[in-house]
């Protein structure tokens, strides 16, 4: 692939500044559009955290553990409970369970891990809830025999689109 001086001085400047690359780079689509898009479709635990963490990594870069600082003074940011991605994630969060999604894939309800957590810093509801789904992935998932994290509960697989879901939100364990 290749970049522009242009486009190079516009992710440098996004980067710098914090303002969304979406509102600089031209990728060939609405961004915006396709991100109502994907709201609109998600209907399943894996796609509502994958939703959320594109939303906090287009209009929060600072929040997301993807960011240039995801670790403030090495603390847990705090967001404001109230901004998109996190409004989003927690109306399919729940709070009593082992997990943050009732789900028969390990990866999938941890893929609202990230959200759980910065909302828990203003509700500790959720960082309980949080606290179990990560107790859940790294002690009581099948693992492969190398020890890597089973993407399913009843029978340890490995699948590629794992990386994307729990690995986000272990970085806060």
């Amino acid at each position: 692939m290749y970049f522009s001086k242009q486009d190079a001085l516009l992710l440098l400047l996004a980067l710098c500044s914090r303002i969304a690359i979406a509102d600089l780079v031209n990728s060939g689509y609405d961004v915006y559009t396709a991100t109502q898009v994907m709201i609109d479709d998600a209907s399943h635990s894996w796609e509502w955290g994958t939703a959320a963490e594109a939303l906090l990594e287009l209009y929060n870069p600072e929040l997301s553990v993807f960011g240039s600082d995801p670790f403030p003074n090495g603390q847990i940011p705090s967001a404001n409970p109230g901004i998109f991605a996190l409004a989003y994630a927690q109306q399919f969060i729940a709070t009593d369970e082992q997990t943050l999604v009732p789900d028969s894939a390990v990866g999938d309800p941890a893929s609202l891990g990230v959200s759980a957590i910065l909302l828990g810093q203003s509700d500790s509801t959720y960082i309980g809830a949080a606290n179990r789904q990560a107790d859940y992935i790294l002690n009581q998932a099948p693992k492969w025999s190398n020890g890597a994290i089973s993407q399913r509960s009843d029978v340890a697989e490995l699948w590629a689109d794992f990386i994307a879901m729990a690995p986000p939100f272990c970085t806060f364990f």
